[in-house]
């Protein structure tokens, strides 16, 4: 499982990429990491765990916003 201060954070480079290209760069960078796609309207929980990437995207499965932990 992947420590709150192990490797980045956040991913900004990845904003406006296709969800394939920055799921595979993340894992890549750190494969402990837990990668959650979000699609448009969909809930999401608030608690934040520091072994879970959410990349949130557009119905063009375009990343919307910059991934991070949480």
């Amino acid at each position: 499982m992947a420590e709150p201060n192990e490797g980045k954070t956040e991913w900004p480079e990845l904003q406006g990429k296709k969800y394939d290209e920055a799921e595979k760069v993340i894992k890549e960078e750190n494969p402990s990491l837990e990668i959650q796609k979000v699609l448009p309207g969909q809930p999401m929980s608030r608690d934040f765990r520091p072994s879970r990437v959410r990349i949130l995207v557009d119905e063009d499965d375009v990343v919307t916003r910059t991934p991070s932990i949480g």
